[in-house]
């Protein structure tokens, strides 16, 4: 898997958010560390992903693999981030999910809306 670009940008004080571009044009959203993702990790998770040129990318894979717990607001910034790539014309994956979370978005019907994946990262950049 060869990385073509590399950003760590500081979420909430103690959380670290991590983007990678692969491929030229799939980006990969990833915690460095076990989080719950709750109110104000939920609010910035938000700003930073803003902040991010999520344009550029074709599709962008999101790593839940450090994604302990995620409550409403958290579930809103995912809504929120698959709304600004769909309307960009990209794709908004999830990979690495604990059994818990994928059957709360199982639950809420959001894995209609996002594609979810049973692999890896690399599997599911292949797949793209």
């Amino acid at each position: 898997m060869k990385k073509e670009g590399f950003h760590n940008v500081v979420g909430c004080g103690c959380i670290m958010f991590k983007f990678e571009l692969l491929k030229k044009s799939i980006g990969v959203i990833s915690l460095e560390k076990p989080i719950r993702i709750t109110g104000e990790t939920s609010a910035s998770f938000r700003k930073w992903y803003e902040s991010k040129d999520l344009a550029i990318c074709s599709a962008v894979i999101i790593d839940g693999s450090n994604i302990q717990f995620i409550d409403s607001m958290g579930i809103a910034a995912l809504i929120s981030i698959y709304k600004s790539l769909t309307t960009k014309g990209s794709n908004l994956h999830l990979v690495n999910l604990s059994p818990e979370i994928k059957k709360l978005l199982a639950t809420l019907r959001l894995d209609r809306l996002f594609q979810i994946h049973d692999g890896t990262v690399e599997e599911a950049t292949k797949s793209l």
